[in-house]
């Protein structure tokens, strides 16, 4: 029976190559954005407007709130430069990592509360040839933290919830979403810290599946 990883990818696999607020504000200036609270904005949209299609009802709000600026010129500029691949940097030792694990009889999949430009950056970024499978709001219409989400992964994986784990930043949305669904869940940045880590201790047996040597 395999054993099944599935991973958060927004500030857990993908961080920003820049501080967002240093984006927004660079971005924003012409259109004469002074502050940013990105944080605030993001708190106060995620989880009451729904990450659907290409995300742009969710992200227009976000943008407004986080600059004051309801430009359209200033959302579309936004909108377009995080779907570079260059706005984006992969945690060290991602690839490395889950081939390590998936040469080990492991399964693996990205689980995203994201819209419809995830799929084709992770494309971009070379990224999806190491997974199994890359389950994505905008594209399942259920978002973490509901069941749902995590049972679609396992579903794509084939792998029973006792036999795999989730890994993410959110304590809401990945750590007590996964344990609602009966799965095992690490917080990244918490209880793991980097890819390599993740897969030695996997590998080693500290999560729902036993040690192997491959």
């Amino acid at each position: 029976m395999p054993c099944g990883l599935l991973l958060d990818v927004h500030n857990t696999v993908l961080e920003p190559a820049r501080p967002v607020e240093q984006t927004y504000l660079e971005i924003g200036r012409p259109f004469g954005v002074e502050a940013v609270d990105f944080a605030g904005a993001l708190a106060a949209v995620a989880g009451r407007v729904p990450m659907r299609g290409d995300g742009r009802a969710f992200w227009r709000e976000v943008v407004a709130r986080a600059t004051g600026s309801t430009d359209p010129d200033l959302f579309e500029a936004l909108y377009a430069h995080f779907a570079r691949p260059e706005a984006w940097r992969v945690a060290g030792g991602f690839a490395e990592a889950a081939d390590r694990l998936r040469a080990a009889g492991w399964r693996v999949a990205f689980l995203s509360n994201a819209d419809a430009r995830l799929r084709p950056l992770l494309d971009a970024l070379g990224l999806l040839r190491h997974v199994d499978a890359a389950v994505i709001s905008a594209e399942e219409g259920v978002e973490k933290p509901a069941r749902a989400a995590f049972d679609a992964a396992l579903r794509r994986l084939g792998v029973p919830r006792e036999r795999a784990i989730h890994v993410g930043d959110s304590p809401r949305d990945d750590v007590l979403g996964a344990r609602r669904a009966g799965l095992a869940a690490w917080r990244w940045g918490g209880e793991v810290r980097s890819m390599p880590e993740l897969a030695r201790r996997l590998l080693a047996g500290e999560g729902p599946c036993p040690a192997t040597s491959r």
